[in-house]
């Protein structure tokens, strides 16, 4: 049986096999945020080296040209999406040119990239067993002696493959045992947890009513059912409804904004998440966090609102617009009304918002009854 990991494991696995060199795949299902794990800990790697991060894929011609000129000052991420492509886009072409008695081939501009001593980064083979059998054949080589024809790949680069479950009925094919005994395998599962740790980090820029939401209804977060006709909620969508709401969010535009939310994680869900949008209209934000006693008279089968609630204060406490006091005052609120969990998402916002200011100031503010209780709930 494959390993199973989680999206942190995952990233930690994928610096080590780095280290290495020695090839690795990933599968999993679709839209739990594989690419993104690989995407992630390209930078960090870059950073580490004090490289600039260049995905290839995203750079113009112009940049391309730049980078492979001097190729020592980056660290790139080349994303292969196999299904997309032909044998000859990997393997190259024969060039017949000046009437050579021998076939030579002519590679992709990424291949001579690879091969410069200098350039380092990840070569990323995306959605491998959706590629047909003659193109996966046609990565062997690069895999198995990491060549592309006879252009050698540097010692620099890790080889990456990720693949979908079979189980979701992706029209994947086989990877032959050999290929796969060629490098380290795991499984990707999804982990709540992981995915609402990674949104509110700063640059990753997901809104609060997101936030709110999935850490509200967690299971909204990947809700997949393969045998009805409802449009898939997963991560990957999450994501994109994030996009699409920042113009209207603003507006109040609830009409066209559940339009365009259910379009992109289905109706049911999308239905709910505008519901949630719209506590903002219910309630007196404003007053009730001035007044943290207030939130006690919220009935208890209005947790939705608690959650908004408790996201706001998270997110204006990001902003600044907060003092530490005042998550503190209300946290103690929640800590009297039982709803410790809340308390917990708070500080786990508030340090994922901004770890440095927020462990400064829960070291020199917060009180040791807080502190017992629910210090071992902020994010290391």
């Amino acid at each position: 049986m494959v390993l199973k990991v989680n999206h942190g494991e995952m990233a930690e696995l994928l610096e080590h096999y780095y280290e290495s060199k020695l090839p690795l795949f990933v599968w999993g299902t679709f839209g739990i945020g594989k690419s993104r794990v690989v995407r992630d800990t390209a930078i960090k790697i870059a950073e580490t080296k004090k490289r600039e991060f260049v995905d290839w894929n995203k750079a113009s011609a112009e940049k391309k040209q730049e980078v492979f000129n001097d190729p020592e000052k980056y660290f790139f991420l080349i994303d292969i999406r196999l299904s997309e492509y032909d044998s000859s886009d990997i393997k190259g072409l024969p060039d017949f040119r000046d009437g050579k008695k021998s076939i030579e081939f002519k590679v992709p501009f990424w291949a001579l990239l690879l091969e410069n001593k200098t350039s380092d980064g990840i070569l990323f083979f995306d959605e491998i067993n959706l590629a047909t059998p003659l193109v996966v054949s046609s990565c062997y080589k690069i895999i198995y002696d990491r060549v592309v024809n006879d252009t050698k790949i540097n010692d620099n680069w890790l080889i990456l493959g990720c693949g979908n479950k079979s189980e979701d009925r992706a029209y994947t094919h086989d990877i032959s045992p050999p290929l796969r005994d060629r490098g380290g395998e795991v499984e990707l599962i999804f982990d709540n947890e992981e995915w609402i740790h990674w949104a509110v980090k700063p640059e990753n820029a997901i809104t609060s009513e997101v936030i709110g939401y999935v850490s509200f209804k967690t299971g909204d977060l990947y809700k997949v059912n393969l045998d009805d006709e409802q449009k898939f909620t997963t991560p990957r969508g999450w994501e994109r409804v994030n996009t699409l709401i920042k113009p209207l969010i603003e507006k109040k535009d609830y009409s066209k904004l559940k339009t365009v939310v259910c379009s992109a994680i289905g109706e049911g869900v999308g239905s709910e998440f505008i519901s949630y949008c719209k506590i903002k209209e219910q309630i007196n934000l404003k007053e009730m966090i001035e007044k943290p006693k207030k939130i006690a008279d919220i009935k208890d089968k209005d947790v939705s609102i608690k959650f908004f609630v408790t996201t706001a204060v998270a997110e204006q406490y990001r902003d600044k617009k907060l003092k530490f006091d005042k998550v503190i005052e209300v946290s103690k609120v929640l800590d009297s009304i039982n709803n410790a969990e809340l308390v917990a998402y708070l500080w786990k916002l508030c340090c994922g918002y901004d770890a440095k200011r927020f462990k400064a100031d829960f070291v020199a503010k917060v009180d040791d009854s807080l502190s017992k209780k629910y210090g071992k709930y902020i994010i290391a």
